[in-house]
């Protein structure tokens, strides 16, 4: 049998991503509902396990270390009109 030297994904839930990173950092803001939130819009990938959903640890770190852009809300418009704050 042939091993690679490739590393198992450490693939875990929501709440046990927080819990590995609340024992790396204790007063992470990071919560399960923002971990949800990454695997709802796509930008970490899921693996399905039955009913679990589970997310590859090693994918959120990276995601921390990177950031993540922050979207300018778009203004309002009216019939082709924006609002201007005075």
């Amino acid at each position: 049998m042939e091993t690679n030297n490739v590393p198992i994904p450490r693939m875990r839930t929501a709440a046990k991503i927080v819990a590995e990173i609340k024992a790396l950092d204790p007063d992470t803001e990071v919560t399960e509902h923002w971990v949800r939130q990454l695997t709802k819009a796509g930008i970490v990938p899921v693996v399905w396990a039955g009913r679990k959903a589970l997310v590859n640890l090693n994918d959120v770190l990276t995601l921390l270390h990177m950031g993540t852009e922050h979207k300018a809300p778009e203004p309002e418009t009216a019939g082709g009109i924006r609002r201007v704050e005075v």
